[in-house]
């Protein structure tokens, strides 16, 4: 669920690459496909999403949807740092 109503998510199937591609299925019915990859870096990974301006975006609405983003990888970042500790 989202302010805007609630959301559909279906992810590419489960490979060996990383490969965490996404649609996205808003209310309206309009699917957005959202690139995400997850690349073996050391001992941990880096997660790398690609945000993409979709036609007649305002800048207000890119900028909203950026930080909306940040704030996901954000919290994604949390939740695997804190699974890889033992408490």
């Amino acid at each position: 669920d989202t302010p805007t109503g609630r959301v559909g998510v279906a992810f590419a199937p489960r490979n060996e690459y990383g490969v965490l591609d996404h649609d996205v299925t808003l209310p309206s019915g309009e699917i957005i496909y959202n690139p995400l990859r997850v690349i073996t870096d050391g001992s941990g990974s880096e997660v790398i999403f690609t945000l993409r301006r979709l036609p007649g975006m305002s800048d207000e609405e890119f900028e909203r949807d950026a930080d909306a983003v940040a704030a996901d990888l954000t919290r994604l970042k949390r939740v695997l740092e804190g699974a890889g500790h033992s408490g």
